[in-house]
């Protein structure tokens, strides 16, 4: 059973980004398929958005009625769909797969944090290392992959092997799960975690997780779509740009195998310094982009590693903190659900927002105060958040 359930979550955390990050790699490609412009593809990215802000906060009903297994296998289910959907290059049928793909990963992002909590209570930071490490090493090697098999044998290809991570999840979790126990109850004391649960939104001690993830987020997902320009506009070296945006990604990979298992052991004191390393490095950056007329390579390089410190510290914290705060996996599905909802709102709205200013001056103040202010407000309320015992 150990076996399967390790092969499991780490199938499972290398699907919660690589079929929506490796998409926009081939984004050219798909465009001269379909016979459209590539701008008219950008809902490819922006709708998995969508789905994580209209379908987190309902995992936890799902947990509810199905249980672990039946809900993971549903999930599993669905995300193979989406990824056959998307086999067949027809807009409608594109738009159908990543509409199920989003609405899947949306559901695995509340159900991992509640699984740890549900089956490795006492090592919950061991599993959380396992799977975000999975997440942000899965969506890396596919960046890395992408290139190479498209000039080997086509892009189309590339949509095959996204068919065969979550096919593999599938199968082994079917051979593991006859072995593994139901730790979410659905009957008896259904009822009484149902009223609990139903005021998480009023509950002012959940308010910090969804302002913390929805802060990182906004950063995380706005860097990703406008850093790359803010450099082409600086004349930054088209190769070095790529390389830089790389480093963004990689950074993820020594937080998130170190945070998890630091959390389970740092007292109050030692959790709030690390945060505010997180929130500081935040700033560093936030102060380089009001002298930004640069197109050095180290300034770039130092600034794409400072938010990605910030934002990924920011995004481990968060999701352990969603198992450590809680004191059984239904409230912490509730708990994840409700913050990555509220999150994900918030961040939808980034990429927009920043665009337009972007439009009216790249260098512009308002974008780099807002910046100031999301490292700010996401610091702070991180800092709530250890103060909190339980929610």
């Amino acid at each position: 059973m150990t076996v399967g359930m390790i092969a499991s979550v780490i199938l499972i955390g290398s699907m919660m980004r690589s079929p929506i990050t490796t998409i926009p790699l081939m984004i050219g490609d798909l465009a001269r398929q379909l016979g459209t412009s590539t701008g008219s593809l950008g809902i490819l990215t922006t709708l998995p958005l969508v789905m994580f802000m209209l379908f987190s906060n309902f995992a936890s009903t799902v947990l509810k009625r199905l249980g672990f297994k039946r809900s993971l296998m549903l999930t599993l289910i669905i995300l193979l769909l989406g990824s056959l959907f998307r086999l067949i290059v027809t807009m409608p049928t594109i738009l159908l797969g990543t509409i199920l793909i989003g609405t899947a990963i949306a559901y695995l992002n509340v159900f991992m944090p509640s699984f740890v909590s549900a089956y490795f209570p006492q090592r919950i930071g061991t599993y959380t290392t396992l799977y975000t490490f999975s997440m942000m090493f899965g969506s890396s090697i596919f960046n890395l992959i992408t290139a190479p098999i498209i000039a080997i044998s086509g892009w189309w290809s590339m949509l095959v092997v996204l068919v065969g991570i979550p096919l593999a999840a599938l199968v082994v979790w079917i051979l593991t799960i006859k072995w593994v126990p139901e730790e979410m109850k659905t009957s008896v004391e259904a009822p009484i975690r149902k009223e609990k649960g139903s005021k998480i939104w009023s509950n002012k001690r959940a308010w910090p997780f969804l302002f913390t993830f929805g802060c990182q987020s906004v950063i995380m997902y706005t860097i990703t779509a406008w850093m790359p320009p803010l450099m082409k506009f600086h004349h930054v070296n088209p190769g070095m740009v790529g390389i830089i945006m790389a480093l963004f990604s990689l950074m993820g990979l020594p937080v998130s195998i170190i945070l998890p298992q630091l959390l389970t052991k740092l007292n109050r004191v030692s959790e709030i310094v690390l945060i505010l390393s997180g929130g500081i490095a935040g700033l560093i950056a936030a102060g380089m982009l009001f002298v930004q007329n640069t197109s050095a390579t180290w300034f770039w390089m130092l600034e794409i590693l400072l938010i990605g410190y910030t934002v990924n510290l920011l995004f481990i914290f968060v999701m352990t903190m969603f198992a450590i705060k809680t004191t059984d996996p239904y409230q912490t599905a509730r708990l994840s659900g409700m913050a990555q909802a509220g999150g994900y709102f918030i961040s939808a709205l980034g990429p927009t927002l920043y665009g337009i200013a972007f439009s009216s001056n790249p260098t512009g103040m308002t974008q780099n105060m807002v910046y100031m202010g999301l490292v700010m407000l996401g610091t702070i309320m991180a800092i709530m958040i250890v103060r909190i015992e339980d929610v």
